[in-house]
């Protein structure tokens, strides 16, 4: 009887399991995912162990995924989305570029002599493959922007370029 009783007593680890669930909640989870692991260990109940274990598992997997084809991947769902943000930079910096031509009188020689990025001067000189934008002035005051595109070789048939 002594035994039954003392099994009966002992108090169950509940928080083990509530810190178990919540690492499920990518970015934060893999903390919980520790914690529900250290109680799993010290209250030797490896139900909790596994569920930190998993919910580690799923942050790693959904931001791997997300890192995989928002910068690496060239096909996907982020694949198009690229290629219209690549639109985009084209044209902001362009306007940079003509905001410049207008306080000089002359069209810049390199991007970076637009100055440094900021809030009331903004644009890149990296499209979303992280390759370095083409500029080309020439001589009758207009410009080219390229991107490399996809496969981040200028001068090939996926660019994405502009003349200005």
């Amino acid at each position: 009887m002594e035994n039954i009783n003392s099994l009966e007593s002992k108090p169950k680890s509940t928080i083990g399991w509530v810190f178990g669930g919540l690492s499920f909640i990518p970015a934060i989870g893999i903390l919980f995912g520790i914690i529900a692991i250290i109680i799993g260990i010290k209250k030797k109940i490896k139900g909790q162990i596994f569920l930190g274990i998993a919910g580690i598992l799923v942050t790693v997997i959904i931001y791997g995924s997300l890192t995989y084809f928002g910068f690496v991947a060239k096909t996907g769902p982020y694949a198009d989305l690229k290629i219209e943000l690549a639109s985009q930079i084209i044209n902001t910096d362009a306007g940079q570029v003509l905001i410049y031509k207008n306080q000089n009188g002359k069209l810049p020689l390199k991007l970076s002599d637009l100055r440094t990025p900021s809030k009331a001067n903004f644009f890149t000189t990296t499209d979303p493959w992280m390759t370095e934008i083409s500029y080309t002035p020439k001589n009758d005051g207009t410009f080219e922007l390229r991107s490399a595109g996809p496969d981040k070789v200028l001068n090939t048939g996926d660019d994405i370029a502009q003349t200005f």
